[in-house]
């Protein structure tokens, strides 16, 4: 009852789609970091299916990746987003670090989180289009999964790493139950990332011709996104002192551009 507790919470939390069971159990918590990938599949699968409806529709391609571009966006009510713009305000103002935290607090919007927001969409929307301007419609069914990979390394993050001492997630740090989780979240990434490069190895059996690129490409995919997970999220903990929700928002946008962009030049 608690990993369905748990997944509601999640999806009350980090989707903007209405929840249709509004739930809150504090001991569920860390349920709520492990289903956090699994409402990722969830996000995945739509985002699929409004590439397929772009595609169906003969939307001209420029519309179509901005549609694209803006759905994980959407879909997430903007809460990633938010902690990306609030740690790149802390971070580039290159104060002391009482100061950045501070500054991470802060509500108010800074003209490095602007700057930085227009640079990502910038990226997001051009990687995008260039992936589109692929046409190779095999390629996309990996918008399933990049979600799911981002939030597994996500939520892996915040249960193993020290947190802030104003993060909510303090009580899961210390609890040897709750640091336990990381395995069910590190076995969800490896089966995710595991279901995206055999999806390619399978493509290359069945379409010898077009199959190796596609292998090739969804390997690149999930090491880019493991790589700039784990390295965004290390230099904001180090910049900012500790682990919170802000910081791992921060690194889940850096893992899904990273993985877009791998679409696009690989």
């Amino acid at each position: 009852m608690k990993a369905i507790t748990g997944f509601f919470m999640a999806w009350g939390n980090f989707c903007a789609i209405p929840c249709p069971c509004k739930k809150w159990d504090e001991k569920a918590r860390p349920h709520m970091l492990v289903m956090f990938p699994v409402v990722g599949l969830i996000m995945g699968i739509l985002w699929y299916g409004l590439f397929l409806l772009v595609d169906a529709a003969g939307i001209p391609r420029p519309l179509a990746a901005a549609l694209l571009t803006a759905y994980p966006f959407v879909v997430s009510g903007f809460i990633h987003l938010d902690g990306f713009m609030d740690c790149n305000d802390a971070i580039l103002s290159r104060r002391a670090l009482e100061e950045r935290r501070r500054i991470l607090k802060d509500s108010h919007v800074g003209a490095f989180a602007v700057i930085t927001a227009i640079l990502l969409f910038l990226l997001f929307y051009a990687s995008m289009s260039s992936a589109l301007e692929r046409e190779n419609p095999h390629i996309m069914w990996s918008l399933i999964l990049i979600p799911v990979l981002a939030r597994t390394m996500s939520a892996r993050a915040v249960i193993v790493h020290q947190p802030l001492s104003t993060s909510q997630y303090q009580k899961i740090f210390a609890s040897s139950k709750g640091r336990r989780f990381k395995w069910a979240v590190s076995l969800i990434w490896l089966l995710a990332a595991l279901l995206l490069i055999g999806g390619g190895l399978l493509e290359a059996e069945l379409n010898p011709e077009g199959g190796p690129g596609l292998f090739y490409t969804f390997a690149a995919l999930t090491a880019a996104e493991f790589c700039a997970s784990i390295l965004s999220g290390a230099y904001a903990r180090r910049q900012l002192g500790g682990m919170n929700g802000d910081i791992a928002g921060f690194a889940l946008v850096w893992s899904e551009l990273a993985a877009v962009i791998s679409l696009a030049v690989i």
